[in-house]
């Protein structure tokens, strides 16, 4: 499905914690398994989905839903960190994360990133990192335009996981090699 070119932002709290939800029933809908994890933060549960390789753990923090990926799985891993988070705010205005999670004209929930990868990684770029990807696609939430690398909708779950699952490796190689001291501007 083509994304539209015209979305809105989530209106409440509750719907923000609607949405969030959704992402890790898409992940259980599609066979994930369940373990519990240890991130920086402390324990917390993972849903490992084995057919695209990619771990999600979605949790709350204290401004934001964190919903973060990584590839392999992550049980008793040591270290484990992110390579890219599909985070939301917990309600309208208490966070802006590098995610997006939009409504279309027709009620249908679309998830997009900025392409922004955070984290405490020297040498990260946007456009190298959004260009290894694809591209972004200018678009317009509530009469203000951005550049957001469009994964899907939640309408189309199996499209939209494997395009989440191609951003986690994505990044996760992006990273990867910036820490062998490859260049990537």
């Amino acid at each position: 499905m083509k994304p539209p070119a015209r979305f809105s932002v989530l209106r409440t709290k509750r719907e923000h914690a609607r949405v969030n939800a959704l992402l890790a029933a898409a992940f259980r809908a599609r066979g994930a398994r369940s373990a519990p994890i240890r991130l920086h933060e402390g324990p917390v549960e993972s849903l490992f989905l084995e057919e695209l390789d990619v771990w999600l753990a979605a949790h709350a923090l204290p401004n934001r839903y964190r919903n973060a990926l990584g590839p392999g799985d992550p049980v008793g891993r040591r270290g484990l960190w992110p390579s890219v988070q599909l985070n939301l705010a917990l309600a309208p205005g208490s966070a802006r994360p590098q995610a997006r999670f939009l409504r279309d004209e027709r009620e249908r929930i679309w998830v997009a990133h900025s392409g922004t990868l955070g984290g405490r990684q020297h040498g990260i770029s946007r456009a190298a990192f959004v260009q290894l990807l694809g591209g972004s696609q200018r678009v317009t939430i509530d009469e203000r335009q951005e550049d957001l690398v469009i994964l899907g909708t939640f309408a189309e779950p199996i499209g939209l996981l494997d395009e989440i699952a191609r951003l986690t490796h994505t990044a996760h190689e992006f990273r990867s090699a910036l820490a062998a001291g490859v260049s990537l501007a």
